[in-house]
């Protein structure tokens, strides 16, 4: 595979700044989508790539990032060899308390901005015959309690991608989805900020719902995520993945990543629903025993 260059969403850090970088070190015109610029041009995270501003749930945004590697391309005469859908969010809680606009906020980066960022580079990628990657996770093939709704979004970008792969597939454009378990990246920290500030967008009565005792609960939840990130992989891992997707001959059309992700697959081909829901009930622990 020539050369070509690549675009990447979310690239100011974890996955996306990974791609990023091992991308550009192999010799790829990297465009780096971030919501800030001048951040990522003073990031140690990116080699070389253009930075390029791109907030995922902004039409505007995306329109002139079209126009800005359009233009790149043409002047270096090069194709837009794929694109990578990195960018994400994700926000903790039972979906009945969990404020709409939280879910909202989920939907609009990890679903609609994939679909718009797709929407609108969809014809440079036709020029070369690009491929598509979209990063979703373990998330996007079951459910955990208390991140349903992050589930949710994933799953939507899950269909999203078979979506495209039946529909392109006359152009020859592969469609590939990264499927993870726990990764290194600062998403765990923000998505557990998130959390410690519940109780300051719902009601006392609906915190004690799910929480009769939100400091207890909010302390089991803090061990657990560093119980979890205890045993996340390196983003490395992922990003083998994802160059593999973007240059091998016959790339997947799904890359389960990691030992949990693998476990957890085959549990869920393996049990029946109400066995699989008490081993994902017991991945993530709120409450004490």
């Amino acid at each position: 595979m020539k050369k070509n260059a690549i675009l990447i969403t979310g690239a100011s850090s974890g996955i996306g700044a990974g791609t990023a970088k091992a991308l550009a070190e192999q010799g790829f015109r990297v465009f780096a989508g971030v919501r800030n610029p001048q951040k990522a041009i003073s990031s140690d995270a990116l080699i070389n790539p253009i930075p390029v501003k791109l907030d995922v749930t902004d039409t505007l945004d995306i329109t002139r990032a079209v126009e800005q590697v359009s233009t790149i391309l043409q002047e270096e005469k090069l194709g837009l060899a794929g694109i990578v859908n990195c960018a994400t969010t994700e926000y903790q809680g039972p979906v009945e308390i969990l404020p709409i606009k939280f879910m909202r906020h989920e939907m609009e980066v990890n679903y609609f901005g994939t679909v718009m960022v797709t929407k609108a580079f969809l014809p440079l990628l036709r020029e070369s015959v690009g491929r598509i990657v979209n990063i979703t996770s373990i998330n996007g093939f079951c459910v955990f309690n208390s991140i349903g709704s992050s589930c949710a979004a994933k799953y939507a970008v899950e269909a999203f991608s078979d979506a495209l792969r039946l529909e392109l597939k006359p152009w020859g454009i592969h469609v590939s989805i990264i499927e993870p378990g726990g990764v290194a990246t600062p998403l765990w920290k923000k998505s557990l900020r998130a959390f410690e500030e519940l109780p300051n967008h719902v009601t006392q009565d609906q915190i004690r719902l799910y929480y009769p005792s939100w400091k207890k609960s909010l302390q089991i939840a803090i061990k657990d995520e560093a119980e979890h990130y205890k045993k996340t992989m390196p983003v490395e891992i992922v990003v083998r993945d994802i160059i593999h997707a973007l240059t091998a001959p016959k790339p997947k059309t799904r890359y389960l990543v990691g030992r949990f992700a693998k476990t957890v697959a085959f549990f869920k081909w393996l049990l029946p629903d109400r066995y699989f829901d008490h081993f994902a009930m017991a991945e993530f622990k709120e409450q004490p025993d």
